[in-house]
């Protein structure tokens, strides 16, 4: 019993039944319509995932069960969603900290990331190319930062509602740095009744932003994350690489050890003919 409780299939089946119950609870109609329904199943979904979590930590010991990486994320998401459980005792949504961790329920869903092929390999390769990429986040950052400040000087009076303080910029020009539709706040500029030498400054100013932002830096982080993504499929090939080419060593090297014995034995034969022959020339003699 309890191991179909705990085994991966009635897991799964309960995430997703779970899920379907909490997105269908978020259409009014819906909501109205089952009275309350939805809730209940929600609620022995969480006491479920409750018992699931005690069952493992009784079966392997608590050592044991958070020595599991993935077993610390599903303690954690139960953590999250406990709040919920005193909701037929009181009214959690009079208090803002219990609407935020109801948002806390959502995190099952990602439980079913465990039961994807290769996840550890996805999140693994997740991890190496944030590591990678810090330096190039940092110099964005950092070029965000000096752009806003400069956008903050110079547009302020202009354009307030995109460049009237630091944060405003810094959002206006991050908008620009995805390149989509990074046209629009320079045109907005333009038609404010600027001078011309002015409309220059600002397309001048967002074409550098979305050059040096947008299209090198994006770019460059992209392609930095795609290649530490796939830096595993390299590895393995240059693994390959590295076994084939030691066997092709290790035959060359067994082709020339007999080819060598072959020559020898070879050797052996024809000095052996040679003696003979010798003896026959001596014979006759």
């Amino acid at each position: 019993m309890i191991a179909f409780l705990i085994s991966e299939r009635t897991v799964i089946a309960l995430i997703l039944i779970n899920t379907l119950v909490l997105f269908l609870d978020e259409f009014p109609n819906v909501h109205s319509f089952t009275r309350g329904v939805l809730f209940w199943i929600d609620y022995a979904c969480m006491i479920y995932f409750l018992l699931e979590a005690t069952l493992k930590i009784r079966l392997h010991g608590f050592r044991g069960y958070w020595a599991v990486a993935w077993n610390r994320f599903d303690f954690i998401v139960v953590l999250l969603s406990m709040p919920s459980l005193l909701a037929p005792l009181m009214n959690v949504h009079a208090f803002a900290i219990f609407l935020v961790l109801r948002v806390g329920r959502l995190f099952r869903f990602f439980r079913i990331f465990h039961f994807i092929p290769n996840a550890n390999k996805i999140f693994a390769g997740v991890g190496r190319s944030l590591r990678a990429s810090v330096g190039i986040f940092a110099a964005l950052f950092i070029l965000n930062f000096s752009l806003a400040m400069g956008g903050t000087m110079l547009f302020a009076g202009i354009a307030p509602e995109h460049f009237g303080d630091p944060l405003r910029s810094a959002y206006s020009l991050f908008k620009v740095f995805t390149v989509e539709g990074w046209y629009e706040i320079p045109d907005a500029l333009a038609e404010k009744g600027i001078s011309a030498s002015m409309i220059g400054v600002v397309r001048g100013y967002f074409i550098i932003s979305v050059l040096t932002g947008g299209i090198l830096g994006l770019s460059l982080a992209n392609a930095i994350f795609v290649d530490e993504m796939t830096v595993d499929n390299t590895l393995t090939v240059e693994k390959m690489v590295g076994d084939l080419h030691r066997e092709m060593n290790r035959l060359h090297a067994a082709m020339r050890q007999e080819q060598t014995a072959a020559w020898e034995q070879l050797q052996a034969e024809l000095k052996r003919v040679q003696e003979l022959m010798e003896k026959m020339k001596g014979g006759r003699g």
